[in-house]
């Protein structure tokens, strides 16, 4: 059963022995960011090429996400399982999702949907009315099963391979 601890931009929801919550601690977001590196180099980076591994590490450590965090439109959501942090969902723009990762051990357990129906509720608070993401060819099958469509055909930026899909909200 899904609920809530607390009202705020900090609640806290619990989903089994999962719980969700918004991270905006700097150790949380760090240890997010690590994980995202962690499941994208297991289970991404082997269909990349070079350059587009380091396109992604230079994304997550540079500047730019820095930047977007200090400035409040970055928003981080982790899913911890028994105090360890085993998913997290980054959010550009209130309606962009620019990272979703769960560890390997924890996929297919619902994370990442409960991930992003976090995100689903935070853009429409925003009044958005639908939620972007360049999904990796890894995530592309995810996507599609939680209602995201395909905008265009799959391209490569800085060797990195991704199709932009979008779901409306």
């Amino acid at each position: 059963m899904l609920f809530s601890k607390k009202k705020s931009d900090s609640e806290v929801i619990t989903e089994g022995r999962f719980e969700i919550k918004r991270l905006t601690a700097k150790e949380d977001i760090r240890a997010s960011l690590q994980l995202a590196e962690d499941v994208f180099m297991q289970f991404e980076a082997p269909d990349f090429p070079p350059r587009g591994v380091e396109s992604f590490k230079s994304f997550i450590w540079g500047k730019r996400v820095k930047e977007m965090i200090d400035y409040g439109s970055f928003a981080l959501w982790g899913c911890y399982c028994e105090n360890q942090l085993v998913g997290m969902l980054a959010m550009r723009d209130n309606s962009h999702i620019s990272l979703l990762f769960v560890m390997g051990d924890f996929h297919r357990q619902g994370i990442g949907r409960m991930l992003y129906s976090q995100a689903k509720k935070y853009a429409a608070l925003h009044l958005k009315r639908k939620i972007t993401v360049n999904a990796s060819p890894y995530g592309l099958p995810f996507y599609r099963a939680i209602g995201f469509k395909e905008t265009d055909m799959e391209n490569v930026v800085d060797g990195v391979r991704s199709t932009p899909m979008e779901a409306k909200i």
